[in-house]
């Protein structure tokens, strides 16, 4: 399962905002494209990342990272 970074605490820095309108991408450890999933008209929330991450474990298995935009948002492996 991805884990990603992309929830906000407080005092921490908005990573998402600059890229919700992106298409998001798990990529396997090597770099691979396995899934790319256009951003919904209003754009990512963490809460939807994470259930289109969980909807597409089968695919982590192997290990993979998160991309939005272009932008590492995590990975199976932290």
């Amino acid at each position: 399962m991805l884990n990603l970074v992309t929830d906000q605490r407080p005092g921490e820095p908005d990573v998402l905002s600059a890229v919700k309108h992106a298409v998001f991408e798990i990529r396997s450890l090597a770099g691979d494209v396995l899934l790319a999933i256009a951003a919904p008209p209003t754009g990512w929330t963490h809460q939807q990342l994470i259930s289109v991450a969980y909807e597409h474990v089968a695919i982590t298995r192997d290990g993979a990272d998160g991309y939005l935009g272009g932008e590492w948002i995590g990975s199976s492996e932290i």
